[in-house]
Formats: structure tokens, sequence, C-alpha cells
């Protein structure tokens, strides 16, 4: 069984040399080796055993399986042991009952212990051995099986602990990769819905600025354009400070009410920035508990709301607005968003500059803020227009303080 541990050229040695020993203590017996009777017997027993042997030492393992070799070093080696009592030969069959417990389960390694004391006990009948001598070494296989099983048991639970090590190891592993995948999706997300509409709404006032500029028109005109581009991004600076403060956790901590009166007051602001960028109408209806939109469900109806509006800016200029958006007045209500646009029809709509700029992950982002949210959004070709539909469900009363309780859980359960 130490054998197995051992490096396999040396383990190899030690057989060759213990089979030697073997050999020599059958063969220095004071039953002699001969070519009849029970000499004659001993000699073909030896040779068996010595060939079953060096099989075992060419190809020590063989699977899960009793093998050849092992059947005849435990039967041929127990009535050798029985030929030429005294001997070494047992150690034929120790070994035999060692190597099986190491292949295969118990029940079925102890087969062949049994078979050999059999074989044993037959031999002990024949040439009137001690019975003494018979139960020992009965007991003394039945017990080198054990230990090899134990053995077997054991290399198995190193395995196993080795293989559910690396298990685990795998599975955190895999758990930070989609941390990192799901913060830079964040983030990605974040810098998207800042930069794509402080930008856009820069270069649409860049666009007209060039424009006034080769029409020749009155130079307070075009400075109050640039005046305007200037403040674009001023603003767009500052939203991204604030969305690098809250990548960074450093975002201070706002009442419910005061966040759902910003996110009124934001979306109300972008609605009056597209009205004077486009000179587009814009028709805004705000309807329900605005109360409600503190929190996630607030910031995600700010960002879905500007980049919808930064879609119709780049996509369809000039074009009519409606933003609709139903808070809800009762604890279970849903808040939804419509958004459509209404392009203009009279045969010479605007040119759209940016309609190739960006990556398509807008409407990707929007998506992916719904259902980070339990919600949905849907967003295409509408009857006279585009359409974008934000679906919320309702959240928490965070005036009710089991509600907020709960919701604190969750939120600290989700990072």
């Amino acid at each position: 069984m130490l054998l197995i541990r051992l490096d396999r050229r040396l383990a190899t040695i030690i057989r060759i040399v213990a089979l030697v020993g073997i050999d020599y203590s059958v063969l220095g017996n004071r039953h002699q080796v001969g070519t009849s009777g029970r000499g004659l017997l001993i000699t073909v027993l030896l040779v068996a055993t010595n060939v079953a042997w060096l099989a075992w030492t060419i190809w020590p393992d063989r699977g899960d399986r009793i093998t050849l070799d092992l059947w005849v070093l435990a039967l041929a080696g127990a009535v050798l042991l029985g030929a030429a009592p005294n001997s070494a030969a047992s150690a034929f069959v120790f070994v035999a009952a060692a190597a099986a417990a190491l292949r295969v389960e118990l029940d079925r390694a102890f087969v062949l212990v049994a078979l050999a004391a059999l074989a044993l006990g037959v031999a002990t009948l024949i040439y009137k051995n001690s019975a003494l001598g018979l139960l020992a070494y009965a007991l003394g296989f039945a017990a080198t099986a054990l230990a090899g099983s134990n053995s077997r048991q054991s290399v198995q639970r190193a395995e196993q602990a080795e293989l559910l090590v690396a298990q685990t190891q795998r599975s955190q592993e895999e758990h930070v990769r989609a941390a990192r995948l799901e913060e830079s999706t964040r983030i990605a997300r974040e810098i998207h819905d800042v930069l794509a509409h402080a930008l856009a709404g820069l270069a649409i006032q860049l666009e007209a600025t060039s424009a006034l500029l080769e029409q020749g028109a009155d130079r307070g005109v075009i400075l109050a354009r640039v005046q305007r581009a200037h403040e674009l991004a001023r603003e767009g600076l500052q939203e991204t400070r604030r969305a690098v403060g809250a990548l960074r956790g450093d975002g201070s901590q706002t009442s419910a009410a005061v966040e759902a009166v910003s996110a009124r007051a934001a979306i109300e602001a972008l609605v009056e920035e597209y009205r004077s960028t486009t000179d587009a109408p814009v028709q805004l209806t705000i309807d329900g508990d605005s109360a409600r939109l503190g929190g996630p469900t607030g910031q995600a109806v700010v960002r879905v709301v500007q980049e919808a509006l930064t879609n119709v800016s780049k996509h369809a200029p000039g074009a009519g607005v409606s933003v609709a958006l139903h808070a809800g007045d009762r604890l279970d209500e849903e808040v939804v968003l419509c958004v459509d646009d209404r392009p203009v029809r009279n045969g010479n709509s605007a040119p759209r500059p940016l309609a190739a700029t960006g990556g398509g992950y807008g409407v990707q982002g929007m998506r992916e803020r719904a259902e980070l949210l339990g919600g949905t959004l849907s967003a295409g070709a509408g009857p006279d227009g585009w359409h974008v539909e934000l679906r919320l469900p309702a959240p928490p009363d965070l005036s009710d303080p089991g509600q907020a309780l709960a919701r604190a859980t969750a939120d600290e359960t989700a990072s």
C-alpha cells in the first residue's frame, strides 16, 4: 500500500527485491522443489506466482477490477503456503489481498480473500498442517484487505477534496468574473447615459451655430447659441461628476421625498431643454403620486426619458415629442412611462448629422435598467413614429418602516 505513493521505478525495484526474498525463503524450505509429487507442485506453483508477481510489477494499475495476476497470486500463493509451510509464500496472498482492495470495493476484494483462505484450508488438510495457523493466516488476509480498502477510501477522499477545492475555486473565479462584468456593464451604462446626452445636445448646438454663421445671422443669436453650448458642456461635466461619485459610492444620502422631487424636476428640465434646443413642440404629462419616484425607480425613469429624447434628437431632429409618466397612486400600481415622437412629414425633414453616431447601446442600457428593477422596456416603431414604453413594478413605500427595512435588506443582499 505504501508503494503506490513511491516513485514507480523505486517501487519496481522494491517489488523485485521482495520477490527474490520470497523465492529464497521457499527454496530454502525443508520441502524442496522437485520433479514429482509435492516437490513438483511446489515448482509449478512457484513459477506461476513468480510470473503473476512480475505481471503485477510491470502493470501495477489496471483499472477498477481484479485481474488474472492477482487471482493467481492469491490462489497459487495459498496452495504454495500449504505445500511449503513456514515459508514466505504467504506474501503472495497478502499482496493480492491488498492490491485487490485498493482496486475494488471491499466486498469484491473479500471474495478473493475467501477463495484464498479456502485454498489454504484444502492444502492444510492435505498436508496436515496446523489448523491454528490456517485461522491466523485467514484473519491476516482479511485484515490486509480491510487495510487496503481503508487506504483506497482515503485516496478517494483526498481526490474528492481536491476536486471540491478546484470546483470551489472555479466557482469563485466565475463569481468574480460575473461581478466584474456586471460592474463594467453598470459603468458603461452610466457613462453612456451621461455623455451621450451631453455630447448629443452639444453637437446639436454646434450644428445650429454653424448653420447660423453660414446664413450670416445676427451676432446676438449666434452668441446665444454659443452660450447654450457652454451651458450644455458645464451641465455635462456636472452630470459626469455625479455619475463618477455614484459609481465610487460617494453620493450623499438623501431622503426619498427629495429624490422624488429631484426626479420630477429632472424630467421637466430634460423636456424644457429639448424644447429650447430643437424649437419642437413637446407635451409633458405627469400624473399620480410623484413621491413614488424616489430611489432607483426615479433614476431609471429619468435616464429613460433622457435617452429617448437624445435618440429623437439624433434620429428625428425637429420631431414633436410626447412624454407621459404615470407614477400611480396605489401601493401595488405600476410606474409607466411612454415617450412618443412625431417626425416632420412635410417632405423637407431636417438633416440627421448624428444618426450614425453611437454604438446602439442606448436601448440596451434602458432595457437593462428596467430588468434590474424587475420591469420591462419596449422600443420600436409606432403608428406615427418611435414609441418607447417603460413599465416598472410598484416601488416600496419608504415611509413604511417595514417596507423600508425590506428594501434595505434586499439592496444589501443584491450588493
